[in-house]
C-alpha cells in the first residue's frame, strides 16, 4: 500500500511480481531453446564429421563404377549384356551419390534450422542473417549438385542404350549382307 501511494499505480507488488514471473518463464524458454539449437549443431557437426570419409569413399567407389560403366573391353563380347552390364555400373554410381548427398543435405538443413531458430531468437546481426543466407545457399546447391548428377547418369543410360541400338543394327546389317553374298 505504501508503495501504491508513492507511484500513485495499484497493486504495484503484484505487477512486479507478475512481471519478474514472466521475465523468468522467458529466460526458461529462451534456455530451452538455446540448447535445442546446440542440439541441432552438435548433431550436424556429428554428421558433417561422419560425412567427411563417407563422401571420399563415395566418390573414390563412384569413380570405379563410372570406369567400369564406359569400359567396354573389359565386359562381356555380347553387346545387349555388355549395355545391361554397362548401365547397371552406371545406376550404382547413381545410387551411391544420391545416398550421400541425401546426408550432406540433411546435415546442411540442421545447420540452417539451428541458425533460423537463433535468429528467430531475436538478436540478429548482418553477420547472422548473412550466415542464413549462405546457409540457404548451400542447401540449394547441394540440391542442385544432386539433380545434376542425376541428369548426368540418365544422359549416360540413354547414350549407353543408343550406342547399344547402333551396334545391333549394325550387326545384323552385316550378317544380312554376308547372307546375301553368298
Amino acid at each position: 500500500a505504501y508503495i501504491d501511494t508513492m507511484t500513485g499505480v495499484k497493486d504495484t507488488v503484484g505487477k512486479v511480481t507478475a512481471s519478474v514471473k514472466e521475465l523468468a518463464t522467458e529466460i526458461v524458454k529462451e534456455g530451452k531453446a538455446a540448447g535445442k539449437i546446440a542440439d541441432q549443431r552438435a548433431a550436424a557437426d556429428k554428421l558433417d564429421r561422419k560425412l567427411i570419409t563417407e563422401r571420399a569413399e563415395a566418390n573414390r567407389k563412384r569413380a570405379e563404377l563410372l570406369e567400369k560403366a564406359v569400359d567396354k573391353e573389359k565386359f562381356s563380347t555380347k553387346v545387349k549384356f555388355a549395355t545391361k552390364e554397362r548401365i547397371e555400373f552406371l545406376k550404382e554410381a547413381g545410387a551411391l551419390e544420391e545416398e550421400i548427398t541425401q546426408k550432406e543435405i540433411k546435415a546442411s538443413k540442421l545447420r540452417l534450422s539451428a541458425k533460423q531458430a537463433e535468429n528467430a531468437l531475436g538478436g540478429s546481426t548482418k553477420e547472422d542473417l548473412e550466415e542464413e543466407a549462405n546457409l540457404k545457399a548451400n542447401l540449394i546447391n547441394l540440391e542442385t549438385a544432386r539433380l545434376g548428377k542425376q541428369r548426368e547418369i540418365t544422359s549416360q543410360v540413354i547414350a549407353f542404350k543408343s550406342e547399344s541400338a547402333a551396334e545391333e543394327v549394325a550387326i545384323e546389317t552385316e550378317k544380312a549382307a554376308a547372307i546375301e553374298s553368298i
